[in-house]
């Protein structure tokens, strides 16, 4: 029996990206097992709404990241100075809500440790990513000094794939650190925000998430040019906001290779899975995703998948049985795998129908529950 009965749980922000909807998931989970949760939030946000659809209380603490891009030093001095000033005003707000464990979900923040230790409660890091080979993420002070803190700082750490946590094993010699998928729920199916034609394509392409050099959007652009160079027509569907400046860049790449009329940029949208529903397969291009949320997804759908051969994806996608992995960086591996699902639509179908088989399986809320309560037992 978990002995915890109030869990504060510190958000990177209030968006409803995939950090924030994995940790909604463990936060439902928490509350399955009778536990009381208690929210903390950087601002406010659309996810405001979905605590409140939960019946979670939240407050809204205007701490900073500490792991991010390069940034310049004097940016670096006043955001640290800003989060110690932030613990303590969180340290006198959380104490009155009488917490006995602290959840902090993703490495990019650190004002809920830091809480944890000032009132002497255990603290669980929720490792969602893995900073650097991702994100391209720079600590703020220094990789050595923050790794040793958070070795002090954590009892315990959770990660979203194996991938991930044999990273923080490694980096956390102090820490026991598991992994558990996500149970992924996906919405049922409804019409798509903004309405699509997929007109007279061969194949129909759909890749979800947010526009940033890390997801790697620029290779399925690349390989969508090498596909109609070669005489087939594809469409390409790009699901999410992001980086403006990235995304001016995908702009430009897809004017330079005339691919105006097949490449569809369709923003932040609250439900991407009817365009996954619509499309013939989707596409992950990172160049090391922590675990992907949209490739459970699609298999649940029963998508074929075609995605990078790094980090967690392999875990994921199995060559040839549910999908197609691809050499990252290689937009002619990927536009060669595309062509294999247009000679093969049989094969195309299998991988589609075991993926979900598998995904409908292995990612449920019954055995994420089970896994979390086991873990917790042992702190």
């Amino acid at each position: 029996m978990v002995r915890f009965r109030k869990v504060c749980f510190f958000l990177p922000s209030s968006n409803r990206d995939g950090a924030e909807l994995s940790g909604l998931e463990c936060m439902d989970a928490l509350l399955a097992l009778g536990i009381e949760v208690h929210a903390v939030l950087p601002r406010q946000g659309p996810l405001l709404a979905d605590l409140a659809a939960r019946q979670i209380s939240c407050q809204i603490i205007p701490y900073q990241v500490w792991i991010e891009p390069p940034a310049p030093v004097w940016k670096r001095v006043l955001v640290t100075a800003w989060n110690l000033l932030m613990t303590y005003v969180a340290a006198f707000l959380v104490n009155r809500r009488h917490c006995d464990l602290i959840i902090t979900n993703t490495i990019n923040i650190c004002v809920g440790a830091l809480v944890a230790k000032l009132h002497g409660l255990p603290h669980v890091w929720y490792f969602r990513e893995f900073g650097l080979e991702d994100h391209g993420w720079r600590w703020h002070l220094g990789e050595k000094f923050s790794l040793s803190l958070m070795n002090r700082l954590t009892v315990l750490g959770l990660a979203v794939s194996r991938a991930v946590a044999e990273k923080y094993r490694r980096a956390l010699p102090a820490v026991p650190v598991h992994f558990l998928y996500q149970p992924m729920d996906v919405t049922p199916s409804c019409s798509p925000e903004i309405p699509l034609d997929q007109g007279t394509s061969q194949i129909t392409a759909v890749m979800v998430g947010r526009l940033q050099a890390g997801k790697r959007q620029e290779e399925a652009i690349r390989a969508l040019a090498e596909l109609r160079d070669r005489g087939l027509a594809a469409e390409l569907w790009l699901v999410g906001g992001g980086d403006r400046q990235y995304g001016d860049f995908l702009q430009s790449l897809v004017q330079e290779k005339d691919l105006t009329g097949q490449v569809r940029f369709l923003g932040q949208v609250d439900n991407a899975f009817p365009y996954i529903e619509k499309a013939d397969v989707l596409i992950l291009c990172s160049r090391r995703e922590a675990f992907a949320r949209v490739v459970v997804e699609a298999m649940k759908a029963g998508k074929p998948v075609l995605g990078s051969r790094s980090g967690g994806t392999v875990e994921q996608i199995r060559d040839g049985f549910n999908g197609l992995l691809y050499e990252p960086g290689d937009h002619r591996d990927l536009a060669e795998k595309i062509i294999y699902l247009l000679q093969h639509p049989q094969k195309a179908e299998d991988m589609g129908r075991h993926g979900q088989e598998w995904a409908l399986k292995t990612f449920t809320r019954e055995r994420y529950r089970q896994n979390l309560t086991m873990i917790l037992e042992g702190l």
